[in-house]
């Protein structure tokens, strides 16, 4: 469903027009609570799902680089990211290395030691935004541009004046779930102006957000199944 419909459906669900219910700039409340309503699906598609979405209105793809410094363990992502799927790290010969990620509960000396060293970075940890090697690269093991490749999910991409203007942005989300999302950025509005038709929303909404998500449980279909053993009672 192109942009423009979108909005129309937004205002038909909620009774509203774009005077009552204005979605044109970046600024106004529709379009605000569009954004709002995608980030929201986004949010709970990745937290029930195995399947690591990414908004396809994205120019570019989910992953970054960084430019790693001899001896320099300390590292920040500015990319804005929900999470780190994987980093990798690139040797002298370009072939990349897949670096394991630890956590806060092992011994911090053996960390801070272990980040003092030098060579190909094998694990890391991270705080923040903020990435430590363990093994700090230098540049007999490590190419260090662009030495360090990391792969994210992030946040959906939010409509712009420039998309109303176009109206013809289609959501990165599966297209049968558009009208769950002019259903969601309606109901704030019917909340304070149009109670009667809360209700009906809140339970549409509810079903919708329940089959997208076992929509994009099961997009994986070449994920191996584990087939759990069942015991057989001879009695």
């Amino acid at each position: 469903m192109i942009l423009t419909n979108l909005i129309k459906l937004m205002h038909f669900e909620s009774d509203s027009d774009d005077t009552s219910y204005p979605a044109v700039l970046d600024t106004d409340i529709g379009i605000i609570n569009l954004n709002a309503a995608v980030e929201t699906l986004v949010s709970k598609i990745e937290q029930d799902c195995d399947f690591p979405f990414d908004d396809e209105n994205f120019a570019n793809i989910a992953e970054g680089t960084i430019d790693l410094e001899e001896g320099v363990s300390k590292y920040t992502i500015t990319d804005r990211f929900r999470h780190i799927l994987e980093i990798k790290v690139k040797d002298i010969d370009g072939n990349y290395h897949i670096v394991e990620p630890v956590f806060q509960e092992e011994d911090s000396n053996i960390v801070e030691t272990e980040e003092a060293l030098t060579g190909l970075p094998t694990k890391y940890r991270m705080v923040g935004r903020t990435i430590f090697l363990r093994v700090s690269p230098t540049a007999t093991s490590v190419t260090l541009t662009a030495g360090l490749l990391f792969k994210y999910t992030r946040t959906s991409y939010q409509i712009t004046t420039a998309d109303v203007t176009a109206g013809s942005l289609i959501l990165g989300i599966d297209t049968a779930f558009h009208t769950t999302v002019a259903k969601m950025a309606a109901l704030p509005y019917c909340a304070t102006y149009k109670k009667d038709r809360v209700a009906r929303l809140e339970r549409d909404i509810l079903i919708e957000t329940n089959d997208c998500i076992k929509l994009y449980a099961n997009r994986l279909k070449g994920k191996r199944k584990i087939i759990s053993g069942k015991k057989i009672s001879y009695i």
